[in-house]
């Protein structure tokens, strides 16, 4: 029959084709990209359709669609560049019933057909998509059965002490191996937590003092997560997800279900250090420890009696006029844990009292102090002097030493004399460097009574935060004492105390 002149012959539907493949399908007959791609492309064939395009999700699971091939094709059907949608089966599109659903919809929006090449789907119909959704149920119960079968190899792993996969943490190389230098710096943060410093100050101090973590600053967040993380005293810990579906790191143990096993890799705290760490936050968080902020001198007080480290703690009492009254003081952390020290505590108030006292007492003769920043100055250019010195040294003793080994090898001197001309540039490179040593830490230890005006002149008008950040930048250690073992009669005023020691940074 031939058409009429008038008549447009009708075009092949365009389809569009999906391919998926999961890491572990990869190689399975008929699974693969090239397999699916041959029997789709036949199979449109055999309808006449004409392939519009063919999106290729390689290594994507079905738990979502959140694929960048899938999304690519919703944005085309939006367009309206194809008719049909091929896959080779169901479960290649997606596995949860939910997303099925929406798919479902989303097609008939945009009046896109869909159709598997090895099952009989047909979405026309009420019984058709009834018999869809069925087997879309059946492939989201397969996919949580999978899961569920993984869990429970990931849980017996862990209970069988072996890791189950997954990034090491900071500390360990990738293959399981402890790092020194880092676990040494794990140690100190450890110590530095349980001489009474807060996560934010124990970050700030250590990357003032250049012991950055790899190559990263740290963090409130990672010392915290340091400080808690059960792999370092050498137990593995996996945690289920929250009803949110997230994953968590900060106090997993409290808020999601965890299983432990006892690892075999290094650790770095011992089980008796890390309870005690863990027992230390909770009373932190529950028995009087402040979660405000407000303690300045944490981190640089030092006990003048014992040398242990003061932390803050807050009192609380009740009074008829002011109702509740916390009063933020300080108490030798050995002295809290039973240590023989018998050094008062002493209120926050009172410290302040007693470091202003001491930088009124180095701004009392402002001739004086001129005269003592002069010579500072000249002291420091001093050392500074006799530090380039030495190092000039060092390069005339490496010269020395190479001079005596090329005599040796051209027969000028014997074997004793060049032992005992090496002997003695041995002796004379010790020396040098130890003038190095000394003068470094000479330097070191000058006061900077500029900063002290600066902070006796601010200290008035700044915040919290930033009287905390303005002592950390300026003293290294504050020593404070008193004569006294226990002071009576001083509830409303200071007690006889004085500051024993005063280092700088």
């Amino acid at each position: 029959m031939v058409a009429k002149a008038d008549e447009t012959p009708i075009g092949k539907m365009k389809v569009a084709i999906y391919i998926r493949v999961s890491t572990d399908m990869q190689v399975e007959d008929g699974f693969s990209i090239e397999g699916q791609r041959t029997r789709l492309n036949s199979y449109a064939d055999s309808q006449d359709w004409e392939v519009y395009d063919t999106y290729i999700d390689d290594g994507y699971s079905a738990k979502d669609l959140k694929r960048p091939a899938m999304i690519r094709m919703m944005e085309d059907m939006e367009e309206k560049k194809f008719e049909v949608i091929l896959v080779y089966k169901l479960d290649r599109l997606t596995r949860s019933v939910g997303d099925l659903h929406g798919l479902l919809n989303t097609f008939d929006r945009y009046g896109v057909k869909f159709k598997s090449a090895t099952e009989i789907f047909e979405t026309t119909t009420a019984m058709g998509r009834f018999f869809i959704t069925l087997v879309g149920a059946m492939a989201e119960w397969e996919r949580g059965t999978i899961s569920e079968r993984v869990r429970f190899g990931v849980e017996q792993m862990v209970a069988e002490g072996r890791r189950p996969g997954g990034v090491l943490p900071y500390g360990y190389t990738q293959e399981g191996e402890l790092i020194p230098e880092e676990a040494d710096l794990i140690r100190e943060v450890r110590d530095l937590y349980m001489s009474g410093m807060g996560y934010k100050t124990i970050a700030m101090k250590m990357n003032r003092e250049g012991k950055s973590r790899r190559d990263s600053e740290w963090t409130s967040a990672t010392v915290g997560y340091t400080l808690e993380n059960p792999f370092y005293a050498g137990i593995i810990r996996i945690g289920s997800k929250t009803p949110e579906g997230s994953y968590v790191n900060t106090r997993r143990s409290e808020r999601v279900k965890c299983i432990y096993g006892k690892g075999s890799h290094v650790s770095i705290f011992t089980d008796e250090e890390y309870d005690e760490i863990k027992q230390f936050m909770k009373r932190k968080t529950h028995s009087g420890y402040s979660q405000i902020k407000t303690y300045w001198f944490s981190g640089v007080l030092r006990c003048g009696r014992c040398g242990g480290a003061m932390f803050g703690h807050l009192s609380t009492r009740r009074t008829t006029t002011k109702g509740v009254v916390r009063t933020p003081y300080y108490i030798c952390s050995r002295k809290h844990h039973g240590d023989k020290c018998d050094l008062p505590t002493f209120r926050q108030n009172h410290v302040e009292y007693l470091i202003m006292d001491y930088i009124n007492r180095v701004q009392e003769d402002t001739d004086k102090l001129k005269s003592a920043s002069l010579e500072m100055i000249a002291d420091e250019g001093k050392k500074t002097t006799e530090i380039d010195k030495a190092k000039r040294d060092l390069i005339k003793i490496a010269d020395r030493r190479e001079k005596w080994q090329y005599m040796f090898v051209e027969g000028l001197i014997s074997k004793e004399d060049i032992r005992h001309k090496m002997a003695e540039e041995d002796v004379a490179e010790q020396e040098a460097r130890q003038r190095i040593a000394n003068n470094q830490k000479s330097l070191s230890g000058i006061p900077r009574v500029t900063e002290l005006a600066g902070l006796a002149e601010a200290w008035e008008y700044i915040d919290d935060d930033e009287k905390k950040e303005y002592i950390y930048t300026i003293f290294n250690r504050i020593e404070i004492n008193t004569d006294l073992t226990k002071p009576k009669g001083v509830k409303n005023k200071f007690f006889d105390a004085y500051i024993q020691d005063v280092s700088f940074n």
